[in-house]
């Protein structure tokens, strides 16, 4: 039996493959991060602007304005103490550099000690070889690393952008409520915002599950620094600052947990080899236990099958990388409830 489509659902399922198509191309030129961010604080608009204009009754005609205002500030304020975080945290080793070179060469001794005898041949035997080594490296590929300087701060500009035009689009938005009433809207136009509507929809699920998969990641890793670990007589350094990076970093899909990961294990090394081996490979049992929580919670909004998320992620990961593993959960909620929403399915 034939389907026959009326004028809402073929305009929907115009809409459908016009933002399928914009996402593909974002993902093959590497501006998806851009949308993300763009996505994340246009969510978070409206949602403070819902918020203050139940709470300021009197003032409720300025709590889109106030809303970014408050947005925008917290950005800048987060922004500005990174920065200051990491210039301090240079100052004070320029400050310090005999207790710095010190650090240093005790990490670089229990690193050396802690491996095998059959890797440490290989390795240099002191700190001075180490920084010769360095320096012969970062001379080699001076361009490369050059290259590399470029792409984080492109990068960075790109998000910057993002946030940006994803504010604006927000105060836009939170200002229909005067002129809504009184224009009509092209069917299109209705199809196009019902389209967006749902990509919110979407990233809103996808953005609670990360919290969700963000707690599990810490309370799991507080039982293994504060349980499993002290149990055998071993206490990792610096164990609640680590357990504090992994909650923020977590927030971060993927690359957050990659980089906490590897500041675990860099920890964990300076301890023992075998204790940094066992670590890694509990991490990466709980990173995958992730992806399965991750599909379950947005499965269970858009009634999506585990099996077919992970398919999704899988799928859009061998196409796009880490950008298309990350933006895999929203892109495929988004066609399974905009084809539902559509009585398509």
């Amino acid at each position: 039996m034939t389907m026959i489509l009326d004028n809402n659902q073929k305009l929907g399922l115009f809409c459908l493959t016009l933002f399928s198509v914009f996402f593909i191309i974002l993902m093959q030129v590497h501006l998806m991060p851009a949308v993300i961010a763009g996505l994340l604080t246009y969510t978070l608009t409206q949602k403070l602007d819902d918020f203050l204009s139940r709470k300021m009754m009197r003032f409720s005609h300025r709590s889109k304005l106030v809303s970014v205002l408050v947005l925008t500030t917290l950005i800048i304020g987060i922004f500005i103490g990174g920065f200051w975080y990491l210039f301090a945290w240079f100052v004070d080793m320029a400050k310090h550099p005999t207790e710095t070179l010190t650090n240093m060469k005790l990490v670089v001794n229990n690193v050396i000690n802690s491996l095998p005898p059959s890797i440490t041949h290989y390795l240099p035997d002191d700190l001075d070889e180490v920084k010769s080594t360095i320096m012969v490296y970062l001379k080699d590929h001076i361009f490369y690393l050059q290259s590399i300087i470029k792409k984080v701060f492109h990068d960075l500009i790109i998000l910057i952008v993002g946030m940006i035009i994803g504010l604006i689009l927000g105060y836009k938005e939170n200002q229909r409520n005067v002129d809504d009433n009184k224009v009509v809207q092209r069917p299109l136009t209705k199809a196009l915002k019902a389209s967006l509507n749902r990509l919110v929809v979407v990233f809103q699920y996808v953005a609670m599950s990360q919290v969700v998969i963000a707690l599990f990641n810490t309370i799991m890793t507080s039982i293994l620094l504060f349980i499993i670990l002290p149990v055998f007589g071993i206490h990792l350094p610096f164990s609640k600052s680590l357990v504090l990076a992994t909650f923020v970093f977590g927030l971060i899909p993927i690359i957050g947990n990659l980089v906490v990961n590897a500041l675990i294990f860099v920890v964990a090394f300076t301890v023992s080899f075998t204790v940094a081996m066992a670590i890694i490979v509990y991490l990466i049992l709980i990173h995958k236990m992730e992806y399965v929580l991750n599909a379950k919670i947005v499965g269970t909004k858009i009634h999506a099958g585990i099996c077919e998320l992970l398919i999704a992620m899988l799928f859009l990961e061998t196409l796009f990388g880490v950008i298309g593993l990350i933006f895999a959960p929203i892109f495929y909620a988004f066609i399974k409830l905009s084809l539902k929403e559509l009585e398509i399915i």
